[in-house]
């Protein structure tokens, strides 16, 4: 019986610290991980949409065309492009900070939820 006694009142203390440590994991080692990952993120989807690369090759006609038409074709194309994944990377970066925030007030609204139901 002792044993049994001993391992509910270790698993009684483990799940207890783990309550008290939560919030301070949460808002610390956890926020830091996430915000990295949101950086992370961001540098992925700039990367997949190849900004950087639109914008090195704005003013270079495509498919080797030189002529003045073609040129001129070229650049309304890619600026019509450039500003549509602007748009898409802009969105992007936006739910990328609002998951964040989420994240970070998901513990006060689920604190508040339930003392809201118990009183």
């Amino acid at each position: 019986m002792s044993i049994l006694t001993a391992v509910i009142k270790s698993t009684f203390l483990h799940g207890l610290a783990n309550v008290i440590t939560f919030p301070f994991w949460w808002y610390t080692i956890g926020a830091k991980k996430r915000f990295l990952g949101l950086i992370n993120g961001v540098g992925n989807l700039f990367r997949n949409l190849a900004l950087k690369l639109m914008f090195t090759h704005l003013f270079k006609p495509m498919f080797g065309e030189r002529s003045i038409s073609g040129r001129i074709i070229s650049f309304f194309m890619r600026l019509i492009i450039l500003i549509w994944r602007s748009f898409l990377f802009l969105l992007g970066t936006i739910g990328f900070f609002v998951l964040f925030v989420l994240w970070l007030i998901l513990p006060i609204i689920s604190l508040w939820q339930i003392i809201k139901l118990l009183f």
